[in-house]
């Protein structure tokens, strides 16, 4: 399976992560994303429109909850996937009483040059 590390970031807006979770197709989706699902799948999986679903999904990566990934197919198309980009979830408050969130992420492997060569075509797509 080819991943695509888009620019996940580890210090999301405070505001994102909170909207996001407290919106409820928002948290259907997180709930189906169980295993790597393709829109299709969630749609039909969550009962919710396309747009919908690629909104809610939209709204998730801009929360840095979710990431979106290419699976490299031999014996066909490719396709767009989707994944639960967390672990764990805390906010807290700086000493300059600042909201911080802090995301534990899962570990991913991209010693294969299948993920590797995925990632550089992503990356080439992007510039064009």
């Amino acid at each position: 399976m080819a991943r695509n590390d888009d620019e996940v970031t580890d210090d999301p807006p405070v505001a994102a992560v909170l909207a996001s979770l407290d919106d409820e197709k928002c948290r259907a989706v997180l709930a189906a994303l169980r295993e790597p699902k393709s829109a299709t799948e969630l749609q039909g999986e969550c009962d919710l429109a396309s747009s919908t679903v690629y909104r809610k999904l939209e709204q998730l990566r801009e929360a840095a909850l979710v990431r979106e990934y290419t699976e490299v197919r031999r014996d066909g198309p490719n396709a767009t996937l989707y994944e639960r980009d967390f672990t764990d979830i805390s906010i807290s408050i700086d000493d300059e009483e600042a909201f911080r969130v802090a995301i534990e992420r899962p570990e991913r492997e991209l010693d294969d040059p299948e993920d590797r060569m995925a990632t550089f075509w992503s990356e080439m797509r992007k510039e064009s």
